[in-house]
C-alpha cells in the first residue's frame, strides 16, 4: 500500500487543492492512503471531515506578521510540531509528502527532510508563502500555480512545474439548466462575491448599486459571506432576479450561470474562474501576506483577463461602471472570456499527480 502524507491548512485555499491532489492519487493508484495532517484548532479539520478524509493534527502555531507576544512562544510550537509529525510519518508508514500551504506545511515539510521522505509541494499564488519558501530547497519537485513564482524561489528551475493550481473539477453546467436551478432568466448574469468568508468592503461597495443593477436588466447572484447574509438578505429580499446566499456548496452553478464575476484575488477562485473562462472584475484583498493578492490579480490584468481595482481605490460608482462597461460592450467581454480561459490549467490535478507517481518511481 502506498502511504502519502498531506500538510495543508488555514484557508480553503490550501486545503481544497490538496483535497483534488488526495482525489486523483486514489483515482490513479490502486492501493493508495491518504491521511492529511493540519493544525489542531484549524479550518482543515472541519472541511477534511466533510470531504470525508482524515485529518492528524499538530500542535503549530502560525507566524504573526504584526508585534506580538505571541510570537515568542513561535519556535517552542514550531519545534514541537515537527517532533509530532515525525511520530505521524512513523506510526502510518508515510512515503511521499505533500506540503500544499499554511504553516502546518512548513513544519510536516521539514519533519519529511528529516526522516528523509520524499516531498513535493503545490505553490498556488504567484507570491510563494513562507513555508514553501522555506522547504523548496528540499523538495524534488515543486508544482506552480502561477508562473511568476519562479521569481521568488531559491532552488533549481529543473525543480519547478508549472502546472496550475488544481482544483475540484466543478462540472459545467447548460444555461437553461441553471436558470432553472436558481430561479433566473435569460439576461446577463454578475456572480459577486468576497471569498468562502464574504467580504464587508465589497459587500458595502455593491448595495447601493444593487437595486440600479436589477432596475437596468441585469441579474445578480451574491454570496455575502455568512457575516452579511442576514443584513442583506433582510434588504432585498424581495426583489426579482437576484439571488442572495451566504456559500455556495455547489459554486459551479453560480459561474454556470454568470457572464460576469466579481471576486477577490485569491489563488483558487481565479483558477476556478479560469477554468470556465469568465470575464472578472478583481478587488485583491490588501493585507494577504507578501501582497500576494495584488501580484495574483495583476498577472490577470496583464493577460486582459480582468479589470482589477484596488480596494483603496474601490467606489460604488467605479464598480457599476466597469460591470456595465464589461456586460454591455459584446466584443470586449468576448475577449475577456477567451483570455481567461486561455489561462485556465483543467489538468493541472491530472499533470501533477502523474509527475509525483513518475518522479518517485510509484508502481500503478
Amino acid at each position: 500500500m502506498h502511504r502519502i502524507a498531506i500538510a495543508a491548512g488555514g484557508t480553503g485555499g490550501h486545503i481544497f487543492p490538496g483535497i483534488a491532489i488526495a482525489r486523483e492519487l486514489q483515482k490513479q493508484l490502486d492501493d493508495c492512503k491518504v491521511i492529511f495532517i493540519g493544525s489542531k484548532n484549524g479550518i482543515e479539520n472541519k472541511i477534511l471531515k466533510e470531504n470525508r478524509y482524515e485529518c492528524v493534527p499538530t500542535d503549530v502555531q502560525k507566524l504573526y506578521r504584526s508585534l506580538t507576544l505571541k510570537n515568542l512562544l513561535f519556535p517552542y510550537y514550531m519545534l514541537k510540531s515537527i517532533s509530532e509529525t515525525q511520530d505521524i510519518y512513523r506510526k502510518f508508514k508515510i512515503s511521499i509528502f505533500i506540503g500544499c500551504g499554511g504553516f502546518v506545511s512548513g513544519t510536516s515539510g521539514y519533519a519529511a527532510k528529516l526522516q528523509r521522505i520524499p516531498i513535493f509541494l503545490q505553490e498556488q499564488n504567484s507570491y510563494p508563502g513562507l513555508s514553501t519558501r522555506f522547504i523548496a530547497p528540499y523538495a524534488r519537485r515543486i508544482y506552480l500555480g502561477n508562473p511568476k513564482a519562479v521569481d521568488y524561489l531559491k532552488c533549481s528551475k529543473r525543480r519547478l512545474y508549472y502546472t496550475g493550481n488544481p482544483i475540484r473539477l466543478p462540472k459545467k453546467i447548460s444555461h437553461e439548466k441553471v436558470q432553472e436551478i436558481l430561479g433566473l432568466h435569460n439576461k446577463k448574469t454578475v456572480f459577486i462575491y468576497g471569498g468562502s468568508l464574504g467580504s464587508v468592503p465589497i459587500n458595502n461597495a455593491v448595495l447601493p448599486i444593487l437595486e440600479k443593477l436589477l432596475q437596468d436588466g441585469y441579474q445578480v447572484i451574491f454570496q455575502t459571506g455568512k457575516r452579511d447574509y442576514s443584513r442583506i438578505f433582510d434588504l432585498f429580499a424581495n426583489s426579482k432576479n437576484l439571488v442572495i446566499k451566504p456559500f455556495f456548496d455547489d459554486i459551479e452553478v453560480a459561474y454556470s450561470a454568470s457572464d460576469l464575476v466579481v471576486c477577490r484575488a485569491g489563488a483558487i477562485s481565479l483558477s476556478e474562474v479560469a477554468y470556465f473562462g469568465i470575464p472578472a472584475i478583481i478587488i485583491p484583498f490588501p493585507w494577504a501576506a507578501g501582497d500576494h493578492q495584488v501580484k495574483n490579480a495583476e498577472s490577470f490584468e496583464a493577460k486582459n483577463a480582468a479589470v482589477v481595482i484596488e480596494e483603496k481605490n474601490l467606489t460604488s460608482d467605479l464598480l457599476l461602471h466597469e460591470i456595465v462597461n464589461i456586460l454591455n460592450n459584446l466584443e470586449k467581454s468576448e475577449n475577456m472570456a477567451s483570455a481567461m480561459k486561455s489561462l485556465g490549467k483543467p489538468e493541472a490535478t491530472r499533470d501533477i499527480v502523474s509527475d509525483i507517481i513518475s518522479t518517485s518511481g510509484i508502481e500503478c
